[in-house]
C-alpha cells in the first residue's frame, strides 16, 4: 500500500524551508519541502501495483528523493552499489527480476521487460541491502519499513541528534551506516551535507567546513586517517559529534578521539551494529567511555543483548533482540515474498561479554565475514572466486585480504595465477586491487573433518 509522505518519520513535519540536503556541485541547500516535491515526483512515476526497485544508490539528492518515493509508492528497494561491474549488475538482476531500476545512469529510471519469474512480494518489505556491498552478493537483508525508520529514530536518540546538527554524508548510501546517518538525521529535521567525496580529497575538507557540519561519522580505516592528519588540524569549529562503527577500533586510538572531543566540549560514540539490524545495536555513550573504553556500548532503547551459552569467563555468541531486526535473508527472487523469520532475534555470529552495567565487549567472531574499510565482505565469496583459478583460502588482516595459495614447485607460473585471480576478484568486486596480498603456501591446512583451518592460516601468517 502506498504511503503518504507526512507520515514517513524520514520526512518530518518542519517547516518547508528548512534546509535538508547539500550535495556536490549545488550552490544551496534542498530544502525539506523541495525533497517532498521530489519524492512525490518519483511517488507518481513509480506509481503501480507493489514491485520491486533496484536502486543504484549515490550520495545525490535523486538518490535519496528515489528511495523515499518509491517507498511511499509501497514498494520495495534493493540498495546497490553504482560501481559495481556491469557483469555483477546482470547477474544481480537476473537472480531477481526488479520491475524498476534507479540509476543505471545517474536520476534515470528504467523498466526492464516483464519477467515470468517474478513472484510477488511480502506486504511488508521495503528495504533490501547487500551483505556485502563490495562482491555485489546476492545474499540479501530483507527489512520492514519499521525496523529502518525505529532505528532511525532510536539513533537519533541516542546521539542527541537535533534540527540544527549537520552531518557529513560521505559514507555510501548503498552501506548500511551510510544510509543510517541520512535516516537518522532525516528524522529529526535536521542536514546532510552528501558528497562522492573522500576524507583524503583535497576539496573534501573545505566542503565540510563550509556546511558547517556537526557530525562526522567513520569507521576505523577512516579513522587511522583522520587520526594521521590530526584531528586539531582539521578546522571544524562547529563539530559536536564523533562515531565510530564499521568494525573493530584500537582502544588507544578510540581514547585520542574521546580526549579531543572532550577538549573541544563535543562527544565521541562508538558503535556496533549489523546490516541485519537495520543496522545499530549498541552505543558507547561519551560519559560511560572511561568506564568501559574497550566496549561497544549498551543495547538501542527497547533492545536488548543476550549472550548465549557463556562459558566460564561469560563470553558467547551475541544474540540481539529488538524491532530492528531484519525479516530474513534472501538469495532469490522467491526468497522476497516470505515473511518474518527471525520474530525479532538475532544470531550475530560476534562472540562477547557483557558488563555489570550491560556494556558489550567484543572478543571475536564466529562466521566467515570481514571488514574491510568498513564494508562488510563475505571471505568465502572471495575464496571461491579464487578457487576457480587455484588452490587457496582467504584470511583478513587489517584492511588486507590475504590470498594463501598452493604454490607450483619451484614457482612456476605462479605470479601468472595471482594475475589471474586479482583479474577476476577486482572484475567482480568494487574493493581496490590494493587491499589483495598474495601468500604462497605448501598445503592448505585442514581440520580432522576435513574444513580449512584458518585459525593456523593465520597463525602462520
Amino acid at each position: 500500500m502506498a504511503q503518504s509522505l507526512a507520515s514517513l518519520p524520514l520526512l518530518p513535519d518542519v517547516a518547508t524551508d528548512t534546509p535538508a540536503l547539500l550535495a556536490d556541485g549545488l550552490d544551496n541547500w534542498v530544502t525539506y519541502g523541495e525533497l517532498k516535491k521530489l519524492a512525490n515526483q518519483w511517488r507518481e512515476q513509480l506509481a503501480g501495483p507493489k514491485a520491486l526497485v533496484f536502486l543504484y544508490a549515490r550520495n545525490d539528492i535523486a538518490t535519496i528523493a528515489g528511495l523515499i518515493g518509491a517507498l511511499a509508492a509501497g514498494h520495495s528497494v534493493a540498495l546497490f552499489d553504482p560501481d559495481l561491474p556491469p557483469e555483477t549488475r546482470a547477474d544481480l538482476e537476473g537472480t531477481y527480476h526488479p520491475e524498476k531500476v534507479i540509476g543505471r545512469e545517474p536520476g534515470t529510471l528504467y523498466c526492464p521487460p516483464a519477467s515470468t519469474n517474478a513472484q510477488p512480494l511480502h506486504p511488508d518489505l521495503a528495504l533490501l541491502l547487500s551483505t556485502s556491498g563490495s562482491t555485489g552478493s546476492p545474499k540479501l537483508v530483507r527489512l520492514t519499513l519499521r525496523s529502518v525508520i525505529t532505528n532511525a529514530v532510536a539513533i537519533a536518540d541516542v546521539l542527541g541528534i537535533m534540527g540544527d546538527d549537520v552531518a557529513a554524508g560521505y559514507l555510501p548510501i548503498h552501506y548500511s551506516y551510510g544510509l543510517s546517518v541520512v535516516t537518522s538525521h532525516l528524522a529529526r529535521g535536521a542536514r546532510v551535507r552528501l558528497t562522492e567525496m573522500s576524507l583524503t580529497d583535497r576539496a573534501f575538507w573545505p566542503a565540510m567546513r563550509d556546511a558547517g557540519i556537526t557530525h562526522l561519522p567513520g569507521v576505523p580505516f577512516h579513522f587511522q586517517i583522520l587520526l594521521k592528519l590530526g584531528l586539531r588540524r582539521l578546522n571544524l569549529p562547529t563539530l559536536k559529534v564523533l562515531t565510530q562503527a564499521g568494525g573493530s577500533l584500537a582502544v588507544e586510538a578510540r581514547r585520542q578521539a574521546y580526549e579531543y572531543m572532550a577538549e573541544v566540549g563535543g562527544r565521541f560514540y562508538v558503535m556496533y551494529g549489523q546490516t541485519e539490524a537495520s543496522p545499530r545495536m549498541t552505543t558507547l555513550q561519551h560519559d560511560n567511555f572511561e568506564l568501559a573504553p574497550q566496549s561497544v556500548g549498551t543495547a538501542l532503547p527497547g533492545c536488548h543483548i543476550e549472550i548465549l551459552d557463556p562459558n566460564a569467563t561469560g563470553e558467547g555468541e551475541v544474540i540481539f533482540h529488538g524491532p530492528n531486526v531484519m525479516m530474513g535473508y534472501a538469495e532469490c527472487r522467491a526468497d522476497l515474498e516470505r515473511g518474518d523469520d527471525l520474530n525479532s532475534r538475532l544470531s550475530t555470529g560476534d562472540v562477547g561479554r557483557l558488563d555489570a552495567e550491560g556494556n558489550l565487549t567484543l572478543v571475536g567472531r564466529t562466521k566467515r565475514f570481514g571488514k574491510v574499510y568498513g564494508l562488510r565482505v563475505n571471505l568465502d565469496e572471495l575464496e571461491a572466486q579464487a578457487m576457480t583459478v587455484m588452490e587457496a583460502a582467504v584470511t583478513q588482516v587489517g584492511d588486507e585480504v590475504l590470498i594463501h595459495f598452493v604454490a607450483a614447485e619451484g614457482g612456476e607460473g605462479d605470479q601468472e595465477r595471482c594475475e589471474a585471480v586479482l583479474a577476476r576478484l577486482t572484475e567482480r568486486n568494487t574493493l581496490p586491487r590494493s587491499v589483495y596480498r598474495f601468500r604462497p603456501v605448501d598445503r592448505i591446512p585442514r581440520t580432522e573433518r576435513g574444513k580449512i583451518d584458518y585459525a593456523k592460516l593465520e597463525e602462520a601468517a
